[in-house]
């Protein structure tokens, strides 16, 4: 038996599973991304009533009655 081939055979072989497995994940993990909805929930308009004033802690528009925000920009 010859120990040199086999040994490069069976790294070429394993080389080519990683390769085949690298492949596989990456094409999953493409498949889940192209899938993901985003939603704009962060968005400040579809947080608050039409009308508010930014708050500037939180990003968002509000009524103005947040104790611990701002409403001036510095």
């Amino acid at each position: 038996m010859n120990f040199p081939t086999t040994t490069s055979n069976l790294v070429t072989s394993l080389i080519k599973a990683i390769r085949l497995l690298l492949r596989f994940l990456s094409g999953a993990l493409g498949l889940l991304a192209s899938s993901a909805k985003t939603s704009d929930t962060d968005d400040a308009t579809n947080q608050a009533a039409r009308g508010g004033v930014l708050n500037y802690r939180t990003g968002k528009l509000d009524d103005g009655t947040d104790a611990a925000g701002w409403y001036e920009k510095d």
